[in-house]
């Protein structure tokens, strides 16, 4: 699959799509912020609602490769 999304994230955004569990164990759900997918979707061109489900189409993606 072609990442389009993560190559535009910055460090923290990038860290945070890749992480699975939190510090104590329990399991991390990614939620992105909506000033992230506001410009993502206006750089793209895309939707907000499309460039939401990208996010999470990439997030399983990064996470199955490890």
């Amino acid at each position: 699959m072609d990442l389009k999304l993560f190559p535009r994230l910055s460090t923290r955004s990038r860290r945070a799509i890749q992480r699975t569990k939190k510090r104590g164990g329990d399991p991390y759900v990614y939620r992105p912020r909506g000033t992230l997918m506001a410009r993502l979707a206006q750089e793209t061109g895309m939707s907000v609602t499309e460039v939401y489900r990208q996010l999470l189409r990439e997030r399983e993606v990064l996470i199955r490769g490890r």
